[in-house]
């Protein structure tokens, strides 16, 4: 069974003195010890309420642990001899508590819980009343936060004269600091995990990110600005940093260049006229620097500083009308104060970006940068899948749909990293896991997924919208997205082959699909599905009986139909046939208007609603909820010869539309749309990653555009790097573990070769001048379905 069970603990969880709920507020802890003998085989484990960063004498060792919630609570194990001596030793560790800055998100409070061990599993140090504290005062705690973010809100200012010089080393004098205690909200222990609100502690289940140096490639622009305070909203750093400047003449920027090289200095400096007579104004330089493409990273300055001067970091995806502009949306923006001397900062959080612009403040005297570097994070995947071919359109296509599949890989699945950075339930079971397959092969990061979903599941039986964070939100849950999970859980058992997916999560399964049924009416179709049924970001009609959500209602009772008969649960089966043949045996006479010649959104009352869309369509033909002679009316009217007006799916259903015309023999018309709308619509515009919607600048989902920021890297848009490979080459898993798969490689008007992961090893395509090559991994069985 898949329960991951925490160690035995003897160490306590522990905070400053006071009732911990403070957000945004930064913490020492510390705690000396000696080992009487060389470190053989120790580690430690520790785990923080919200983040830690752990030192070892004055080293740094690590940062975690993956964002979860207090009934789910990871926890991270460290193989800490090579950092550790022979006598004294310090375990020092900063921790930052995010606290809530959305009420459904709920409150939580600041915990460390750390543990030192021998090879033995002895304890030799472990947090307790007689670990050292101090809250810091190095952060400011009343920042900005930009609420939509689910795990990094708030601005970073940081102040490196007030921090407390070698308090991470053997030796400090932390007399002034005060001592720990122990955390227990109504536990019947305060030992671990009894000790509250932190029920469940559970071993980190996804290895350490990849961490690597990047620099920048190009200077955007070199300007100045006057420095005027934003008196009205002092805490919003984003402000000034949008402000337009203008070419520099007062203020100082040389050597700007070597910011793109490891060798060399760039020398900053405010305008001075001021102190020499009368002046009207300061002017600060400032520097945009261009990453290439979409990364998330911490940013990291090394510089010879004067004491007092600041820099300020301001974050961003995309330029607009050629300037740097992040006070709209995404704030994202931070501070670092200098103290004087050599320096170096990096920001506790990663942040997602492109460009990035540094404003310098208070800088009377030189500045002298050594280097400015964006320190990747992020997921270690296997480099395995890939699609090569001679359309260099579709081979980009195919590079920036897995590229944004990675960029939206780190110790969670996310959306985008520029903006929430939630573990979207549907974005991530519709789209990234099948990606992840077809791309990295990768089975460890979606098995999280599926697992902290299904901790996340309300009285209601739906699951939680986002799952990386503590969410109350239950009236706003996504039906459909509890479906895609659904799907996404047979599907990943499939692909496996491990059975304990299904053993331990079709409870909960269950609960999803008997969610649903009891809106199921006499015709056996959904009608007035409560909270928020979303389909897609675009101008559906989801009132009374909608098409597309019973359509993938359908899509989840025939997972969920496997399910119930692998399990032997006959009752269940039975009556979820039942419903299936029910609701297909209505659902075309609900939705297919004759006269339009197409499936329409939904049906109120018996009235067909005026709007039609591509979803409707091709969720009725991807579920095979329509004979064989109105699917091809469906396609000619709508996608073939356009004779019909709907409303046009936006990249995240476009996933259900090239499957849907794949599975109806037209693969043509489905690479037809990829070349439009990922190659006309992205790689002809230069992106590198994928759009949220095909518009950056706006959407069309009330029906009337409206304008305003779309991300620049949604992995819910990057459904063609699954498409060029498992569509291209005709895969079907036909048993779990892909022990026997069938393969139909389509003739295409280009030659390709194509590499799918699978767990017994690589299935590798290739097509040329009309003949097929397959090369199959031992222990697979392969039937070609041509």
């Amino acid at each position: 069974m898949d329960f991951p069970r925490s160690r035995r603990w003897n160490a306590r969880w522990i905070w400053v003195p006071g009732d911990g709920r403070e957000g945004n507020t930064y913490y020492y802890f510390r705690k000396e010890f000696r080992l009487e003998g060389p470190p053989k085989g120790l580690r430690l484990f520790i785990t923080a309420d919200t983040f830690y960063r752990l030192f070892l004498n004055g080293r740094p060792v690590g940062q975690g642990p993956p964002p979860s919630q207090p009934f789910f609570k990871y926890y991270d194990e460290y193989e800490v001899d090579a950092h550790l001596k022979r006598g004294g030793n310090c375990i020092a560790v900063l921790v930052y508590y995010v606290g809530s800055v959305r009420e459904e998100l709920g409150e939580l409070r600041g915990g460390l819980l750390a543990e030192l061990v021998d090879q033995d599993g002895r304890t030799l140090v472990a947090t307790g009343p007689d670990w050292r504290c101090l809250r810091s005062d190095a952060w400011r705690r009343d920042t900005f936060a930009f609420r939509a973010n689910y795990v990094f809100p708030y601005q970073e200012v940081y102040d490196a004269r007030k921090e407390p010089e070698s308090w991470k080393d053997v030796g400090y004098d932390d007399r002034g600091w005060q001592n720990a205690v122990v955390v227990n909200e109504g536990g019947a222990s305060d030992r671990p995990p009894a000790a509250m609100p932190w029920s469940r502690l559970v071993p980190r289940d996804v290895p350490f990110m990849r961490s690597y140096p990047l620099l920048p490639v190009r200077i955007e622009m070199i300007e100045e600005n006057l420095d005027l305070a934003n008196r009205t909203r002092p805490e919003d750093l984003s402000i000034a940093l949008s402000m337009p400047g203008r070419p520099i003449r007062y203020s100082r920027v040389e050597g700007a260049e070597n910011l793109l090289r490891e060798e060399g200095e760039t020398v900053v400096q405010c305008s001075t006229e001021h102190l020499r007579g009368f002046f009207d104004g300061i002017y600060d330089p400032s520097v945009v620097l261009d990453f290439g493409r979409v990364i998330t990273a911490h940013i990291e300055l090394r510089l010879f500083g004067v004491a007092g001067g600041i820099v300020d970091v301001g974050y961003a995806e995309r330029l607009i009308d050629g300037h740097f502009n992040n006070a709209l949306e995404c704030q994202f923006s931070d501070r670092y104060i200098m103290k004087d001397g050599e320096q170096t900062f990096r920001s506790f959080a990663w942040r997602g970006f492109r460009y990035v612009k540094l404003r310098f403040r208070s800088c009377f005297e030189p500045v002298r940068i050594s280097s400015v570097r964006a320190i990747v994070s992020t997921y270690p995947y296997e480099e395995r899948g890939s699609f090569e071919g001679e359309d260099e359109e579709l081979n980009e296509v195919f590079r920036i749909c897995k590229y944004t599949v990675e960029l939206c890989s780190n110790e969670f699945f996310m959306d985008t990293p520029w903006r929430e950075q939630g573990q979207w339930l549907g974005d991530v079971a519709a789209v990234t896991v099948p990606c992840v397959y077809a791309c990295f092969g990768d089975t460890i990061l979606p098995g999280k997924f599926l697992r902290q979903a299904a901790a996340n599941q309300f009285p209601t039986g739906l699951l939680a919208n986002v799952s990386n964070i503590l969410n109350h939100n239950w009236r706003g849950t996504i039906p459909d997205y509890s479906l895609w999970w659904v799907m996404a859980l047979w599907n990943h058992y499939m692909y496996t082959g491990e059975e304990r997916w299904i053993h331990r999560f079709y409870p909960e399964a269950s609960r999803v699909i008997l969610a649903h049924m009891e809106y199921v009416n006499e015709r056996g179709l959904v009608e007035d599905m409560p909270y928020r049924p979303f389909i897609d970001w675009a101008d559906v009609d989801r009132r009374g009986e909608c098409a597309p959500l019973n359509a993938i209602f359908y899509g989840a009772l025939e997972a969920f139909s496997r399910m119930a008969e692998f399990k032997g649960d006959s009752y269940t089966l039975r009556w979820v046939e039942e419903a299936m043949h029910k609701l297909k045996a209505n659902f075309q006479g609900r939705f297919y208007d004759p006269e339009r010649g197409c499936f329409v959104d939904a049906n109120m009352d018996g009235a067909f609603s005026e709007k039609a869309s591509e979803h409707a369509n091709a969720a009725a033909i991807r579920w095979g909820l329509c004979d064989d002679g109105t699917a091809r009316r469906v396609i000619e009217n709508v996608w073939e010869e356009g004779r019909v007006k709907v409303t046009e799916a936006q990249p995240f259903f476009m996933v259900v539309v090239l499957n849907a015309l794949d599975g109806a023999g037209r693969f043509d018309l489905a690479l037809r749309l990829v070349r439009e709308r990922w190659g006309g619509r992205m790689v002809a515009r230069g992106e590198t990653s994928t759009l949220e919607e095909w518009y950056e600048n706006g959407s069309w989902r009330s029906g009337n555009f409206a304008g305003f920021l779309r991300s620049h890297s949604h992995a819910w848009s990057a459904c063609p790097a699954e498409f060029l490979t498992k569509n291209l080459i005709g895969l079907e898993i036909l048993e779990p573990g892909c022990r026997k798969v069938r393969l139909a490689p389509k003739e295409v008007p280009f030659d390709y070769s194509v590499v799918y992961p699978t767990p017994l090893g690589d299935i590798k395509v290739t097509y040329r001048d009309g003949k097929v090559k397959v090369q199959a991994p031992e222990g697979m069985t392969v039937v070609d379905r041509r």
